[in-house]
Order: structure tokens, then C-alpha cells, then sequence
């Protein structure tokens, strides 16, 4: 079961903005830094599409969010459940080139919350949360502890961005990937590969809310 304090909503459709107007997306898809959009849009985990130009809106951008998260949570407990979006405000554009992977995921054994924002990357669980900016440089990464709810043992990740793949490295070496794929359908799907041979973990297609998660899809390291 997948209960807690935080519901994911229903599926919400997102506005697209008439592209005449200024500031308005790039032929590339992409959204230019003084077209702020807001991050909310993305907090359901439905399909992404492309966020509304909101030229009033305050511009947030990702760096602002250093040291806002964490699998230790502020009364210095470990995470234990589900919390709210981190990046609900931020409204800095993904860097061109850098797959959109925003959304909740899911499969039979595992379910995960993707947030986004600039280079920042946030994955979610019901007890951790691994952030950290894709720069290939291990203290712009991951600094946490491994996902097994307990906050015991420390973890330290460099992430990069190769293509739609999402890397992780540890001590130099890869050790973790989230590849984001194409269906036969055409729907989107999320590849998460672990360990040193990389060998398949899930392979997650996108949810709206917890609630239509599959029962047996826990959080956390591989079982």
C-alpha cells in the first residue's frame, strides 16, 4: 500500500501557451530562461506537456535549492514517508538536450518520484530522497545515505546526463542508470539499471497518483 500524508492529485491538463506571444517556447521544444514556467505543473507525475509561458511569474532558479533536501528530514529523523514536492516553485528550464523524466514511476516492484529542475535532479521514495545537480562533479551530486530507510550509511554520487540517460557514479565507477525510452505504444518509459553489470531493475511507465500504483511496488534498493 502506498499511504501517507501526501495523495498525488488527478490528472491535471496543463495550459500550452499561445507560441505568438513573446518569450514563448523555442522551435527546439525548449523554454528560454525569461519565459519563467512554474515547476507546480509537473507535480502530478501525469504526461508532461509543454508548461505555459508566465511572463509575471518569479524566476527560481535550481541553485536556490541547495542543501533543501534530503533523506534526513528536520527533526533528524529519517524519512519515513512520502513528502510534498521539493521543486513545486522552481522555474528554471531543463538544459537543452536534458530529457524530461519529471513524473511519478512506476512498475509491478518499484514506484519512484522524478523532479526536475535546470541541472537539478531529485528522485523520491516513501523513505528517501536522492538530489543533486548533474555536473559530473561529486559535490554538486548526491549527499545522502543509501536508500534502505535506515540513514545509516552515508552516499556520495557524481550525476551526469549522457543523451536520455541519467548516470550515476560512485568513486569514479558508473553504478546506476535511469534511461529514458520510447514504448512500442509510443508512452514514455523509464529504465532503472543497477550495479555493476547494470543489469535491469524496472523498466517504469508514468502514474498520475499513488493510489494507482500497483500494490506491490515498494520503494528503496532492488529486493
Amino acid at each position: 500500500m502506498h499511504s501517507s500524508h501526501f495523495t498525488l492529485s488527478a490528472c491535471i491538463p496543463l495550459v500550452v501557451a499561445l507560441c505568438g506571444l513573446s518569450g514563448c517556447a523555442a522551435d527546439d521544444g525548449s523554454t528560454p530562461p525569461e519565459c519563467p514556467t512554474s515547476n507546480e505543473a509537473f507535480v502530478d507525475g501525469c504526461e508532461p506537456a509543454l508548461p505555459a509561458c508566465e511572463a509575471a511569474l518569479a524566476s527560481v532558479s535550481a541553485s536556490s535549492f541547495r542543501g533543501a533536501f534530503g533523506s534526513v528530514q528536520e527533526d533528524g529523523e529519517c524519512q519515513s514517508e512520502w513528502p510534498a514536492p521539493y521543486l513545486a516553485a522552481c522555474t528554471e528550464p531543463l538544459p537543452a538536450g536534458v530529457p524530461d523524466m519529471r513524473g511519478l514511476w512506476a512498475d509491478e516492484g518499484h514506484v519512484e518520484r522524478v523532479e526536475q529542475c535546470g541541472d537539478l535532479v531529485i528522485i523520491v521514495g516513501d523513505n528517501y530522497t536522492h538530489g543533486g545537480y548533474a555536473t559530473g562533479d561529486v559535490a554538486d551530486g548526491v549527499q545522502d545515505y543509501r536508500a534502505d530507510g535506515t540513514c545509516s550509511q552515508p552516499l556520495e554520487v557524481a550525476l551526469t546526463f549522457e543523451g536520455s540517460v541519467l548516470q550515476f557514479h560512485q568513486s569514479g565507477v558508473l553504478v546506476v542508470t535511469r534511461t529514458l525510452e520510447a514504448r512500442g505504444d509510443g508512452e514514455d518509459e523509464l529504465v532503472w539499471r543497477f550495479g555493476p553489470a547494470q543489469a535491469e531493475v524496472a523498466r517504469m511507465r508514468r502514474y498520475c497518483s499513488l493510489s494507482d500504483v500497483p500494490e506491490t511496488a515498494v520503494s528503496g534498493l532492488p529486493q
